[in-house]
């Protein structure tokens, strides 16, 4: 069955003749009807009948005309929710949960034109459900997050996957307070001293998927004897905020966020380890401005932090 021929017979029902459906349809009339012929045909009835004034539709193809228009409307609904439109923002994102990347993206958003038709999907989750989200298409682009010794397990899992990457930002991971706790009045605080307090950590961030053999672990710092694992990022700052005990390993964060929330940054000298956060697409993909925009306010928000973005 022709999806055009549908439209052929949905616009003859609608006025009611075939040489105003043809003009409408901008075509000849011999071929609109020799297509209407070629359909019923197939369907081995007639869907018109002639009368006095034009044509209408007999009882068995005033049925099947119910059932092509609900078809056509189903269509039409397809469309316009997926089909790509020049005039419309389609944009897709996963990140890490890391304060510069959340904010970065509140600020993109404040950039665009409120009147412009658009449908976002912005989602927080660990590095490689992220790699899987742009693999499977449900992401056009994503930011992960991995320490240096991880590297050559990424880059082969990228590589793996078909995805291309380029670096964003690299880091030494801090210490995120209260401006009240006992530990804040240090400037390089000893990673000692942790063990009396709580642990506050993402609870979607892990390294699921990857054996022993595949990583160096490394063994010089252990767990702490206290941790929480929270899965909403709005939930730790409360904790943070509210609990006077509580910490949190976290990439740089600009000056008036910490100042907003009451909360320190701090440094631990055995916090050495490089952090690499990284931009990962489809091969071949061609960033939108959309995306490159994006990106533009990671960079910026980077900068805010004290530290610069890679090129």
């Amino acid at each position: 069955m022709n999806l055009t021929h549908l439209k052929y017979i949905a616009e003859v029902e609608k006025t009611g003749s075939i040489t105003k459906a043809a003009q409408n349809l901008y075509m000849g009339q011999p071929n609109l009807s020799k297509a209407i012929k070629e359909l019923e045909e197939e369907m081995g009835f007639a869907v018109f009948k002639r009368t006095t004034k034009g044509v209408e539709p007999t009882q068995k193809g005033r049925e099947f005309l119910e059932y092509a228009k609900k078809l056509l409307s189903q269509i039409d609904e397809i469309e316009s929710i997926f089909k790509p439109n020049s005039n419309s923002l389609r944009l897709s994102i996963t990140i890490p949960r890391a304060t510069y990347c959340s904010v970065a993206f509140t600020k993109f958003l404040g950039s665009l034109n409120r009147d412009e038709r658009m449908k976002i999907y912005f989602r927080e989750s660990d590095a490689i459900t992220a790699i899987n989200d742009v693999a499977g298409g449900e992401s056009d682009i994503a930011v992960i997050r991995f320490q240096e010794m991880y590297r050559d397990y990424f880059m082969a899992l990228l590589s793996e996957k078909d995805l291309d990457s380029k670096p964003l930002y690299n880091f030494e991971m801090r210490l995120l307070m209260s401006k009240n706790h006992p530990l804040a009045k240090y400037d390089d605080i000893p990673y000692h001293l942790l063990s009396e307090y709580t642990e506050v950590c993402n609870g979607d961030y892990d390294l699921k998927g990857i054996s022993v053999s595949k990583i160096k672990r490394n063994t010089q710092i252990e767990a702490p004897a206290k941790s929480i694992y929270i899965f909403d990022r709005g939930s730790q700052l409360d904790m943070l905020q509210r609990v006077p005990d509580t910490f949190m390993w976290v990439s740089p964060i600009a000056p008036d966020f910490l100042e907003q929330h009451g909360l320190v940054l701090k440094s631990c000298s055995i916090a050495s380890e490089i952090n690499h956060d990284v931009i990962i697409y489809p091969k071949g993909h061609s960033f939108s401005k959309y995306e490159n925009s994006f990106a533009e306010y990671l960079k910026a928000e980077i900068a805010l932090s004290g530290d610069k973005a890679e090129e």
